[in-house]
């Protein structure tokens, strides 16, 4: 009778530790659940950017979807067609098509993108993270804030007669040296390769936002690029500071850290989505 006992006190104890191991089991999957991630783009360049963040944010284990703007790559929507509220709509049907908040995350132009998205959609927004994006204010453009002290970029501008595409004068130097100066030949060649002329309309379109609906997001990241020839690492702490942003990293890249040094960017993404 003793003996029985034993083995029935064994029996349930056995179970009970396996119970508990599932629900640990359990309790860590929770944990590791993992917002989707949104991608966009800056000026002058496409989706292709971010393919090897892409590619390393999938492995992973993330959702994601990586935005190419209307007008930018091989889309050819006509100029008079594209807008700033056609960029914002893009991303906005993008996030809609999670079930969940999304970590959204905006180079440069897409800084704006981002921006004024979360104010029309901050329900849907858990993370905010600019790398080297711009944050124009309520009633600035991206053209207000394009030309900082520190960029070397407004030298280089040019537009075409009608002034509804701007491009860089002399961009088989120009373009390399403003936006990945930092970067191997072969790099340097990638971003060539993908260079067209970028849409004004949607460059020189002020945001329109209330501060009540870009707060209500608290959760704000910034990754200054801090050898950046495009947007000079003051002018980004400067919008960051503005911004109320205090949560920020920084990465010795030029304006192009997703190719020059993607694996250090993915991990800087990675420890903002576990905060």
């Amino acid at each position: 009778m003793i003996r029985l006992f034993s083995i029935s006190s064994l029996v349930v104890v056995v179970g009970m530790m396996i119970l508990a191991s599932c629900s640990k089991d359990d309790d860590a999957g929770q944990h590791e659940q993992k917002s989707p991630v949104v991608l966009v783009h800056g000026a002058w360049q496409t989706s292709y950017a971010w393919e090897q963040v892409q590619a390393n944010l999938l492995s992973d284990g993330f959702q994601m979807t990586v935005i190419n703007l209307k007008g930018d790559g091989e889309d050819n929507t006509p100029v008079n067609e594209l807008s700033f509220a056609g960029y914002i709509d893009q991303v906005k049907a993008v996030i809609n098509s999670f079930n969940e908040p999304v970590i959204l995350v905006g180079h440069s132009l897409g800084g704006a993108i981002i921006t004024q998205t979360t104010s029309e959609i901050p329900g849907k927004i858990a993370k905010l993270v600019y790398v080297a994006g711009f944050i124009p204010q309520t009633g600035k453009s991206v053209l207000d804030y394009a030309l900082d002290a520190g960029s070397i970029l407004g030298p280089v501008l040019t537009f075409n007669a009608d002034q509804t595409l701007a491009g860089l004068v002399n961009p088989e130097v120009n373009f390399p040296t403003v936006f990945i100066q930092d970067g191997t030949d072969e790099q340097k060649q990638f971003v060539l390769d993908h260079y067209r002329a970028e849409p004004v309309i949607p460059l020189a379109t002020s945001l329109n936002y209330t501060a009540e609906s870009y707060t209500a997001i608290e959760k704000k990241y910034y990754v200054f690029t801090i050898e950046d020839n495009a947007i000079s690492y003051p002018f980004q702490q400067q919008m960051a500071t503005d911004a109320s942003i205090t949560k920020t990293f920084t990465i010795n890249t030029g304006h192009s850290p997703f190719i020059s040094k993607p694996t250090e960017l993915t991990a800087i993404l990675n420890t903002i989505a576990k905060d």
